[in-house]
């Protein structure tokens, strides 16, 4: 039973990260579903829903061919479907009833795909892993068969005069950036992603493409040709290493939240592009290193101390977790920063002191250890009153609900909330 959750709720499922990801792209995205989690995703966690068309449906499996199994009927229907609404590709993926029953979700849009002529994607998706997983492999999967490994890019490690001129150049022959994981499941439509895409260009940095929001497919496949990959989220990780394995982009892990973190950022993108190496922001500064390099306004530390914020504790995705700490702790001083993983990846940038969620009675304790706690709204149910909490809605957590408490964390702007 210490599974079970009384006050809190769980986050968005993995094909509905598949969807998220895959939402502005031009593809049939199916899930292979009893009718009911179509509008459970559309209405809940998907914002946009209300101003922008997807051609994203559920399969409306019955008892029957539950019982039964009729894969042909799913595989006319979706070729009927295509022949009408000529998609870009074709995806299916399983929620947990066709995830037990063994469905050969692969197997099924091979054929699928051999009839309509459209590249297609089945996804073994299970309906009870996270939002995170699901996405991380939709854009990979898109990476691999739009962006081809083989074929030619220019590699190795750039010349001084090419260095000097990316860095000092016009905006045309700066260094060219891919936005990796981006979704409104991880950043909402409150603002988050326009200022990202400003604070880069702000950096003097180029933006090759956006995965994907405010993009194409056909902007997708260029991707190959920008510098360097950030990744904005670990629903990214599996793209940045993809492109890392194919055609030696490297990738930087973080988002520019605060003006340490934005220059931080901007050093850590300029060193990958010259060595090709990757890492992130968060390379190499453990909770002492971290704050004894930076310049520390003491003044603003006593104040915090004498209110008691000195012990944070942040729960929700890990590079945003991770980016908040860079800021607490580099800006304002913070010794304290521990954060709670809910989901199966953490992208490899937590730290030994950090815990991954195993209950709701483990999250209660956790969150409790500290005098300030930053994560959804719906957390406050498990945290004690006299705690100080910071609300920071998750669309992928509590979907629609808080969306008039969202804020603008990218940039400098973080300032205006973590005071």
């Amino acid at each position: 039973m210490r599974q079970v959750y009384h006050n809190l709720c769980t986050y968005s499922a993995d094909l509905f990260g598949i969807n998220s990801a895959l939402y502005e792209l031009g593809g049939l995205i199916v899930m292979h579903d009893a009718s009911g989690c179509n509008s459970t995703y559309n209405t809940h966690d998907e914002p946009r829903w209300y101003t922008m068309d997807s051609m994203v449906y559920v399969s409306g499996l019955n008892e029957k061919d539950a019982i039964l199994g009729n894969d042909q009927r799913i595989i006319d229907d979706i070729c009927a479907v295509a022949e009408k609404e000529h998609p870009k590709f074709i995806v299916l993926s399983l929620s947990v009833l066709p995830a037990y029953m063994g469905t050969d979700v692969k197997g099924i849009m091979r054929l699928v795909e051999k009839r309509t002529g459209i590249p297609s994607f089945g996804f073994a998706t299970n309906g009870m892993d996270t939002y995170v997983r699901g996405a991380g492999m939709a854009f990979r999967a898109i990476a691999e068969r739009f962006c081809p490994a083989g074929e030619s890019r220019q590699s190795g490690h750039p010349d001084e005069k090419t260095i000097e001129a990316k860095k000092t150049g016009a905006q045309q022959d700066a260094i060219s950036v891919n936005l990796l994981g981006v979704t409104p499941l991880d950043f909402s439509v409150n603002g988050n992603v326009e200022a990202l895409e400003q604070t880069v260009k702000e950096m003097g940095f180029a933006i090759q493409s956006n995965w994907a929001m405010g993009c194409t497919l056909e902007d997708l496949k260029k991707a190959p040709e920008a510098d360097v990959n950030l990744v904005v989220s670990v629903t990214g990780l599996p793209v940045a290493e993809y492109f890392y394995e194919a055609f030696g982009i490297p990738y930087v892990i973080g988002l520019p939240c605060g003006e340490k973190a934005i220059r931080a950022m901007r050093e850590k993108i300029l060193h990958a592009f010259q060595t090709k190496t990757c890492g992130s922001i968060f390379d190499a500064a453990g909770p002492e290193e971290s704050v004894e390099k930076c310049e520390i306004d003491h003044e603003r530390e006593k104040a915090y101390s004498t209110k008691k914020k000195d012990y944070y504790r942040l729960v929700g995705e890990p590079v945003h977790c991770a980016s908040f700490r860079y800021y607490l702790e580099n800006e304002l001083g913070a010794a304290d920063v521990k954060i709670l993983c809910p989901m199966e990846e953490d992208g490899g940038i937590l730290r030994k002191s950090d815990a991954h969620a195993t209950g709701e009675e483990a999250i209660e304790a956790f969150l409790n250890s500290g005098s300030v706690v930053i994560g959804d709204p719906v957390y406050r149910r498990v945290v004690k009153d006299e705690i100080i909490f910071i609300d920071d809605p998750h669309d992928a957590y509590s979907g629609r609900m808080y969306h008039d408490r969202g804020w603008v964390f990218i940039g400098r702007q973080i300032r205006e909330k973590i005071m």
